[in-house]
């Protein structure tokens, strides 16, 4: 009776693999096709930040520019980067919202208070300034304990 029940099982296991094997198809692979979004706007703006695709550093940010546009196609924008025409791809690009009129406001400068370049007086070099952790008064916490600053940095 045994012999019969190993039979079955083999016959059972190997008949489930097959229906399995039957109806497993294989997936498809997406590899390289997500989509990257464009901006409606990129196809009417001026000026553009390109995205920076190479290793960055701490605090660099991930875009550069902006960059003034000279010509469009469909996919491929040339812009003005360092004094050069270079074609770069609308994948990289996102418009810079720059005000026309910035450019007509003069930059205020505040001279109002005046700097003094020139050192205050410093004593002579025989002549010490007298301390003040005589006349400073001493802080006491809640708990009662005694706080002293370090005179170098008060």
């Amino acid at each position: 009776m045994p012999i019969k029940i190993k039979r079955r099982s083999y016959y059972f296991c190997g008949e489930t693999q097959g229906v399995n094997a039957a109806s497993l198809t294989p997936t498809i692979r997406h590899h390289g096709q997500q989509t990257i979004f464009v901006s409606k706007d990129l196809a009417t703006c001026n000026h553009v930040f390109l995205r920076t695709d190479s290793l960055r550093k701490g605090l660099q940010p991930p875009y550069e520019g902006p960059y003034k546009v000279v010509d469009r196609t469909e996919k491929v924008f040339r812009i003005v980067r360092h004094g050069k025409e270079v074609s770069v791809s609308i994948d990289r690009l996102k418009p810079a919202y720059i005000p026309k009129e910035s450019e007509d406001f003069p930059v205020e400068v505040n001279l109002k208070e005046k700097v003094s370049l020139q050192p205050e007086e410093m004593p002579e070099s025989g002549q010490e300034k007298p301390r003040e952790s005589a006349s400073r008064q001493e802080t006491t916490t809640r708990s009662g304990r005694r706080v002293r600053f370090n005179p170098k940095y008060s």
